[in-house]
């Protein structure tokens, strides 16, 4: 009876030990949950850039889990195939306060769509995931874009045959155009007016902000003793003029 009970006995220790040793291997199975997050919103933005390319603003918000590991990076990463990621494809850094995110993704080849997802990189060298939008970068500004311009009241150098002004050319919205220059007549309504392009504007700007403002344009050949109007213009890749305001000045020549 002794011997059944102490048998008994074993049995369950050897059931219990058991138990306890397969919830064990099941846990370290199982890794700790992720709760980090990066939601990118499905609406971006555009600028189109002086050669044709296409810049996508993309933002959203994101929420990293300390718990899980020590974050090293943090952007989108994007390529023109379904889930990109980081190492097989571009990548673009983040700027935003807290867990708002705003990226700029700049130079894209126009007329191509665009998959797109935000990402944490951690210091193992793993990376986290979130949602992926797609985006198109066949995009059209003719009735959104917007240029501010204006001419300075001072001119640069005044002689008999030529006038050198200065143009400032202070917000660009949407597209940035393909040429910038000088329109200048001896009718105060500028008909029969002539135009001089910038040689050297080339439309480099930082996140659509236009890095020179300011260029010299000269207004040649003109005749002496003559009084001259002066206004700014700028041309889009369509071939549209603007005088981007109504900025004018007036100049005679010696």
């Amino acid at each position: 009876m002794k011997i059944k009970n102490l048998f008994k006995t074993v049995i369950c220790l050897l059931t219990l030990s058991l138990t306890f040793s397969c919830s064990s291997d099941d846990d370290s199975m199982n890794p700790p949950t992720v709760n980090s997050n990066f939601t990118t919103n499905s609406n971006t933005d555009f600028f189109i850039n002086f050669d044709g390319t296409v810049n996508l603003i993309v933002s959203g918000t994101f929420q990293e889990d300390s718990g899980f590991g020590t974050v090293t990076d943090r952007g989108f990463v994007y390529g023109t195939s379904s889930n990109p990621e980081v190492g097989a494809n571009s990548t673009s850094g983040i700027s935003g306060n807290n867990s708002d995110a705003t990226g700029y993704i700049e130079n894209l080849t126009s007329g191509q769509t665009y998959f797109i997802r935000g990402y944490f990189e951690y210091s193992d060298g793993t990376h986290f995931y979130g949602n992926e939008i797609q985006a198109s970068t066949d995009v059209d500004a003719s009735t959104s874009r917007n240029v501010t311009l204006d001419i300075e009241s001072d001119a640069f150098l005044i002689q008999t045959d030529f006038i050198t002004v200065t143009l400032n050319i202070n917000n660009v919205v949407k597209e940035m155009p393909i040429e910038f220059g000088v329109e200048y007549s001896v009718n105060s309504d500028f008909t029969s007016s002539s135009i001089n392009a910038i040689e050297n504007f080339d439309g480099i700007h930082n996140e659509g902000t236009i890095v020179i403002t300011s260029y010299s344009a000269v207004a040649e050949p003109l005749m002496s003793g003559t009084q001259y109007y002066f206004r700014p213009y700028v041309k889009y890749a369509d071939n549209t003029v603007t005088n981007g305001g109504t900025s004018i000045a007036n100049f005679a020549t010696n």
